[in-house]
């Protein structure tokens, strides 16, 4: 039972410890232990929620951290590849744009090349008829 518990004014506390048994003295020591340690468990509560909430703190701005940190390289990473795609979209029109003048400059040597033959079949028949 807790001194707190009961209501005694001092004179009946302190003729209790001296006219009472001896154990009355152990148990006073007992309930003057009993607070000492409950005070004590109570400040070791205190600091130790004290640095659970530090320490839930430091771990709340890690994520926190963690997390812009992730949103910022997720955002970078749009940007690339948004500026990646229209590279690679303009490079496909320019692809496409040197394939139609591959095919336009195919489509002179072939014309060239049937005016050269011509020409040479032309050659021939003057020698032809030159020679006849």
């Amino acid at each position: 039972m807790l001194w707190s518990s009961i209501i005694m004014d001092e004179t009946t506390l302190f003729d209790l410890f001296v006219n009472g048994s001896p154990l009355a003295g152990f148990a006073g020591y007992l309930v003057w232990q009993t607070r000492s340690m409950q005070n004590r468990f109570d400040a070791m509560s205190e600091k130790s929620e004290s640095r659970e909430d530090d320490l839930r703190a430091r771990y709340d701005k890690v994520i926190t951290d963690l997390q812009s940190e992730k949103e910022v390289i997720k955002d970078e990473s749009k940007s690339a590849i948004g500026e990646l795609s229209t590279k690679i979209d303009s490079l496909e029109r320019q692809l496409q744009d040197v394939e139609k003048k591959f095919d336009q400059i195919m489509l002179s040597i072939q014309q060239l090349g049937t005016t050269v033959q011509e020409l040479r079949f032309k050659d021939i028949v003057r020698d032809n008829n030159k020679n006849t």
